[in-house]
């Protein structure tokens, strides 16, 4: 049998991989009635493709987030899929982008037959490392692609001044980082786009689902064209699109929970601060660094144990105690497809190869208890000590 380990996952490409039961998941949407609700008078009405709720989610959403216009998608990968075609990425283009991070981020480059260009990452916030981004730029480059890591902005305002001074645009994945703060101003309305992704991890979900977010308002609407298959109306099409439309039901569930994505950043950071209080009682355990100018949104909660092997003592700890936990993320440029591909290798990116072997992310939603809390930094505490 052929095994793949990668950071702790072992991947069995002949066997069915069946998951364990979890009493405490690592996260878990919370779906209210009003919620339910919601969808429930979106699937009574006309329109169960996209209809007036998508038209108003995209308004409320704009209007939210602060930027000219919105784009409803089927999800976080579109939501950077369609900027990138939209603005002619293209082969023999390079966009500059980080290894640590979902793949999906990189994937989208490849997809429009451009090149990923990866750069190390700053090893407390585990963001793109905006001092290491001029080195990487060539004649080449047409953009770059950080990600808001765990639900922190990256140093996107500084990113932002290095593209234009490079004439390069910045298609910001803002995935996990809805309604997070950098220095007053919020991600998505910083980079020339921003794609947000809606799925059911994220603080605010549509079961799945994405947003593009720009004041490009021409970009947009290209954005728009190529959701549904290129077509700028009714089967006369412009250009080569997808089929990327979000629908009604989605829409209508997306518009109910903005309502209260205030609310939900700030349960999150409570609970945050309850795992930091705990956890700061163990030397060898690094919580996460939150930047005095940044609101982190802990779309993850991911701690830094003191090296692999621990980092493995205490994700196997929790395991054999019913609680799972998730490895974010390992590097992409190690993945067996990049690795075909570009011929990336270990040592490239050190910083985002060590962290991927030392971070571990806690379970962290809306109804976990004080309680399961405690619990869980008591089997950590355990788990280093022994």
């Amino acid at each position: 049998m052929k095994q793949i380990a990668c950071y702790g996952y072992i991947h069995k490409n002949d066997q069915k991989i069946v998951l364990p039961e979890y009493k405490i998941r690592v996260g878990q949407p919370h779906i209210t009635e009003e919620d339910a609700q919601a969808m429930y008078e979106a699937v009574k009405g006309t329109f169960l493709g996209p209809g007036p709720y998508v038209d108003q989610f995209e308004k409320e959403f704009a209007k939210y987030v602060g930027v000219k216009d919105a784009v409803a998608v089927n999800s976080g990968t579109s939501a950077m899929l369609l900027p990138l075609a939209a603005m002619n990425i293209k082969e023999g283009d390079e966009v500059i982008t980080t290894p640590y991070t979902f793949a999906a981020t990189s994937n989208v480059i490849v997809l429009n037959k451009a090149k990923p260009v990866f750069v190390d990452i700053e090893p407390d916030t585990f963001n793109l490392d905006p001092k290491k981004i001029e080195k990487a730029i060539t004649s080449k480059t047409k953009a770059v692609m950080p990600i808001d890591y765990a639900g922190q902005s990256a140093e996107n305002i500084e990113i932002n001044e290095i593209a234009q001074k490079h004439n390069l645009v910045v298609i910001e994945d803002g995935a996990p980082a809805l309604g997070a703060i950098h220095k007053n101003k919020k991600v998505g309305s910083i980079s020339t786009v921003t794609g947000f992704s809606f799925g059911p991890d994220k603080n605010m979900n549509t079961g799945e689902g994405g947003m593009i977010a720009t004041n490009d308002v021409e970009l947009a609407e290209k954005c728009r064209i190529l959701r549904k298959n290129g077509a700028e109306k009714r089967y006369y099409h412009t250009y080569i699109g997808w089929n990327a439309k979000m629908q009604d039901p989605s829409a209508a569930l997306g518009l109910s929970q903005l309502k209260r994505i205030e609310s939900i950043i700030e349960t999150k950071n409570k609970l945050a601060d309850q795992y930091t209080a705990l956890l700061k009682k163990i030397g060898d355990i690094t919580t996460p660094a939150v930047k005095p100018y940044n609101r982190h949104t802990f779309m993850l909660y991911p701690i830094l144990a003191k090296d692999h092997m621990q980092r493995e003592k205490i994700r196997l700890a929790l395991d054999e105690n019913g609680v799972e936990t998730r490895i974010n993320f390992p590097p992409v440029h190690l993945q067996p497809v990049y690795r075909k591909m570009f011929g990336t290798k270990e040592g490239m990116f050190p910083i985002a190869e060590e962290m991927a072997g030392r971070t571990l992310g806690l379970p962290i939603f809306l109804k976990i208890t004080s309680e399961q809390q405690e619990m869980i930094t008591e089997i950590i505490t355990g788990s280093v000590r022994n």
